[in-house]
């Protein structure tokens, strides 16, 4: 009885945990995602002084989701969206925008992704 109750609190804990990181990983993908629509809002109109900015925010938003999913996530995502920001900041500075809007748009598909894959369901199962 005493090995039931042990693997049934592991198995509770085990949940719990999952679906912590799970809920930890949308809200910080989330928050990147908006402030993507703000950079691409900011690139339609042109406001050079509001994209560094915003390319600060993001990239600050960037370096502390990374440190948590690094541990959790498949690396070559990871790397995918640091090789479009890189993109997306040269484009920025060589004054590419319609370059730039289409980097935004790949770095909003990754960052859309990563949750989904991380989420239990029977697509991920099987």
């Amino acid at each position: 009885m005493k090995v039931a109750v042990g693997v049934f609190i592991f198995f509770f804990l085990f949940f719990i945990v999952g679906w912590y990181t799970e809920l930890i990983i949308a809200r910080q993908a989330e928050e990147i995602l908006t402030q993507l629509e703000k950079l691409a809002t900011l690139v339609k109109i042109n406001d050079p002084k509001g994209i560094t900015a915003q390319l600060e925010t993001i990239n600050q938003l960037w370096v502390k989701a990374r440190n948590v999913w690094v541990l959790l996530i498949d690396h070559h995502d990871l790397d995918r969206f640091e090789v479009a920001l890189a993109r997306a900041k040269a484009y920025l500075d060589n004054y590419a925008p319609v370059l730039a809007i289409s980097e935004i748009a790949e770095l909003k598909q990754i960052i859309y992704r990563i949750p989904d894959q991380l989420r239990l369901n029977w697509e991920n199962i099987f």
